[in-house]
């Protein structure tokens, strides 16, 4: 997992963690979802930091050129 992947899921908990201990709904609210969006970047970045697969390279089933 990449440092930065890492510091996102961080990030997430401490969200999930500040959720709980909020002093109104729409506090707690507001703060889960800033952790959903942190668990989205750390998402992202552990599918940008995945090697590519053979999908990425050309089809064998595209015929050649003559």
């Amino acid at each position: 997992m990449s440092s930065y992947a890492r510091y996102c899921k961080v990030q997430a908990a401490e969200c999930a963690r500040r959720a709980k201990l909020a002093s109104s709904p729409d506090i707690a609210a507001e703060r889960r979802n800033l952790g959903l969006r942190w668990l989205k970047l750390a998402e992202k970045a552990l599918a940008a930091s995945r090697p590519l697969t053979h999908a990425s390279k050309p089809s064998a089933a595209m015929p050649a050129r003559a």
